[in-house]
């Protein structure tokens, strides 16, 4: 009888700690860029500091994935920021000319949101940069 007890309590404070692991993985998984969060996401990854850009800027990045057609989300974006600047995301790439692209760039102020697909991929990648310029971050 002891010995079950004993049981039980290892396996619902392991259950606890893990759910507790679980949910602080999750939360660090969320969007805090403040830009939208396309609704149908998976594979999501919140950067926990910021990046510095080859433009100079410095910026936190959140990237997901979707099933979704690409054309689907580059309309839900350009409806989600209206007054965003749109561009072709291979036009100064952020990864150079080492990939060819299919896809959107929207500007939107100093923020970026890259949608885009490789070539034969299934998945259309969602990538929101919410940037600063380098000198407003020395001077912070």
């Amino acid at each position: 009888m002891r010995i079950r007890h004993i049981v039980q309590t290892g396996a619902l404070i392991a259950a606890a700690c893990c759910a507790f692991i679980c949910a602080s993985q999750a939360a660090d998984q969320s969007n805090s860029t403040g830009l939208p969060t396309y609704p149908n996401m998976k594979n999501q990854h919140m950067d926990a500091v910021y990046r510095s850009l080859p433009n100079g800027q410095n910026c936190t990045h959140f990237s997901a994935a979707t099933p979704d057609a690409l054309a689907a989300v580059e309309d839900w974006y350009k409806k989600a920021l209206p007054n965003a600047k749109i561009d072709d995301v291979n036009k100064n790439s952020l990864y150079g000319n080492y990939f060819k692209l299919d896809g959107i760039k929207l500007l939107s102020g100093n923020d970026i949101v890259n949608v885009y697909r490789m070539t034969n991929s299934k998945e259309t990648s969602i990538e929101l940069f919410k940037c600063r310029d380098a000198a407003a971050k020395a001077s912070s």
